[in-house]
C-alpha cells in the first residue's frame, strides 16, 4: 500500500471551563468535546525521498515543521528510528484558527494514517500519548465521538455520542490566537458551580434539550470583550427559529447552534451565509478520524 486517505473531523466544545493556571504555563480545563461531521481529508503517501512534505492549497496552512501534521509524522518517524519519506496532502474544509481543532484533527489523522500505512503497530493509547505532546486537542481528535476532558483537555473519559444532532456553524472570518485568549483570562469572574457535572449528565442521558440549556464557555468573556461583533452574532444566532442554544467553540471565533432539525438549520444557514465568511450546517459525529475506503 502506497497511500492512505484519512477523514479528519472537527470538534466543538459543548462546555468549557478554565479551572486554573499550571506551573508549566498551561491551563487546567474541564470540557465536553464532541466530534462533528465537518472534516478535512488528509492523504498520506510514501515517497522515495527521506523528507516529510506537507501540501495544502489554503494559504493559512503552513508547509513546514510548524504544521502539527508535519510534526505528527516526524514524531512517529523518531519513535521507530525512521520510516522513510512521507507526503501529506490536506484538503481543507475546517476553517483555520477557528476553535474547531482543524490543525489538531489533521495531526490526529497523520498519527492514525501513518501508523496504518507503515504498519508501525502503535496502540491507540500510545498514539494519544504522542498526540498530547503535539497539542491539547490532538488526543480527543484521535478519540472522537464525545468525551469529558480534564487536565489540559488530554485526560479523556468517554461519553455516549449524541446521534446526528443538527448544528449550524458560523465564523465571521476572525482568526483568534488561543494563547492570546488565555493570557487575558480573569479568574476572579464568577463561574458556574457544578456546571460540568450537569452537562455531562445530560450528554450521558442523551438529553438534547438539557445539553442545549447547559452550553457554557468561559472563554467567551475575553473574546467577546475584544470582539463585540462576535457577541452580537451569537445573540442573533440564539434568536433564530429552531435554535435550542448557541455557543462559541473553543477560543473562537466559530459559533455553533444546536438546532431542532435539519430544516431549521438550513433555513438559518440561508439567513447568515452571505454575511459571514464561513457558514455551514452539519451534525454531530461518532468518530474523530477514520480511514476512507
Amino acid at each position: 500500500m502506497q497511500k492512505i486517505s484519512v477523514r479528519a473531523h472537527a470538534k466543538i466544545n459543548l462546555y468549557l471551563n478554565v479551572v486554573g493556571k499550571r506551573e508549566d504555563g498551561y491551563h487546567n480545563l474541564e470540557t465536553v468535546f464532541h466530534s462533528i461531521g465537518l472534516h478535512d481529508d488528509v492523504i498520506i503517501r510514501k515517497q522515495e525521498t527521506k523528507e516529510i512534505t506537507v501540501h495544502c492549497e489554503h494559504p493559512g496552512v503552513p508547509s513546514d515543521a510548524s504544521n502539527l501534521a508535519y510534526r505528527a509524522a516526524e514524531r512517529l518517524s523518531d519513535a521507530v528510528g525512521g520510516i522513510g519519506g512521507v507526503s501529506i496532502e490536506i484538503k481543507k474544509r475546517i476553517p483555520v484558527a477557528a476553535g474547531l481543532a482543524g490543525g489538531s484533527a489533521n495531526a490526529a489523522a497523520v498519527l492514525h494514517g501513518v501508523n496504518e500505512l507503515f504498519c508501525l503497530g502503535f496502540t491507540q493509547e500510545v498514539l494519544m500519548r504522542f498526540g498530547a505532546e503535539l497539542g491539547a486537542d490532538v488526543p480527543f481528535c484521535l478519540h472522537g465521538g464525545a468525551a469529558f476532558g480534564t487536565g489540559i483537555g488530554d485526560q479523556l473519559t468517554r461519553l455516549p455520542a449524541l446521534s446526528d444532532l443538527p448544528l449550524l456553524l458560523l465564523n465571521p472570518g476572525i482568526e483568534i490566537s488561543t494563547a492570546a485568549v488565555f493570557n487575558k483570562l480573569n479568574f476572579s469572574l464568577t463561574k458556574r458551580e457544578n456546571a460540568g457535572i450537569i452537562i455531562r449528565t445530560h450528554v450521558e442521558k442523551g438529553d438534547v434539550l438539557g445539553v442545549s440549556e447547559s452550553l457554557y464557555n468561559f472563554l467567551e468573556v475575553p473574546v467577546f470583550a475584544q470582539y463585540p461583533e462576535i457577541a452580537a452574532l451569537k445573540t442573533e444566532l440564539s434568536t433564530q427559529a429552531g435554535c435550542s442554544g448557541a455557543l462559541m467553540s473553543g477560543s473562537g471565533a466559530t459559533l455553533f447552534a444546536v438546532m431542532h432539525n435539519s430544516k431549521s438549520a438550513r433555513r438559518s444557514e440561508s439567513h447568515f451565509k452571505d454575511r459571514v465568511s464561513f457558514c455551514t450546517t452539519t451534525v454531530t459525529s461518532p468518530v474523530g478520524v477514520y480511514i476512507k475506503d
